[in-house]
């Protein structure tokens, strides 16, 4: 028995050991030189260098009344927006975060609530018929990613009017990449590995992107765009400069 409860005992100090040795130190820099865009200042944290103010999702002008929180499905009559808890916490939940080495934002989307009750559980496939709930959309991109590219403002013209006739999410930042004139897209498989069902070459700039989703190119809702343009440019070089990394 005293053997055993030795053995077990090494064995946690070795654990304690590795793990402590995998921990990065807080006061020193943390520097990955295999891709040196990963690296940051703290051993600990990522520093938030800015923020940008997120789009307001505006429903237009015909939109008079919240959907009362029982009955959300009225939110798809023409007049009707989502009860006013779900749109509170789409807002408290959307962000962008400029940080040292790359940017991240959520633009969050809906989804039904879990189900509450047995008969709504077995009838509805474990969903709230009469409840929402917020689905996070978080996206990381690191300034030497292809996408930081190009930034720029692609709010769409005659913008006030659009929102206040058909409602809007805000003005659009896109980032992206482009080749051959600018006329083309680089294109991305969605898995990442060259398989899956899209995986083009290139994308023609005209493409929807609801056809088109593998190229390189995606959208922020700001509420400044081209404050939030020059933010992120600015950003974007500063660290490329910092850590010596080359444009792919």
């Amino acid at each position: 028995i005293n053997n055993t409860v030795a053995v077990s005992t090494s064995k946690r100090r070795s654990n304690i050991k590795m793990t402590k040795a995998n921990v990065s130190n807080g006061s020193k820099p943390y520097i990955v030189e295999d891709r040196p865009m990963i690296s940051r200042s703290c051993g600990d944290r990522v520093k938030i260098t800015h923020t940008i103010e997120p789009g307001k999702e505006e429903t237009g002008c015909i939109t008079c009344f919240y959907s009362p929180p029982e009955y959300p499905i009225l939110a798809k009559c023409p007049c009707f927006d989502y009860p006013e808890y779900i749109v509170n916490e789409i807002k408290a939940s959307q962000y962008i975060y400029i940080r040292e080495n790359s940017i991240e934002y959520n633009q969050p989307t809906l989804q039904p609530s879990k189900a509450t009750t047995p008969l709504t559980t077995i009838f509805c496939c474990g969903h709230s018929p009469s409840s929402l709930s917020v689905r996070d959309s978080i996206t990381t991109i690191y300034f030497d990613d292809v996408l930081m590219d190009s930034v720029r403002n692609d709010t769409r013209m005659f913008h006030p009017l659009h929102t206040f006739c058909c409602g809007g999410r805000g003005e659009e930042v896109r980032l992206e990449s482009r080749f051959c004139g600018d006329v083309c897209y680089r294109g991305r498989s969605l898995d990442g590995f060259g398989s899956g069902c899209c995986c083009l070459v290139c994308v023609p700039v005209g493409c929807p992107e609801c056809l088109c989703p593998c190229a390189a190119r995606k959208t922020i809702y700001v509420e400044d765009a081209e404050t939030a343009v020059k933010i992120i440019t600015m950003a974007r070089d500063d660290a490329r400069v910092r850590l010596q990394v080359m444009e792919r």
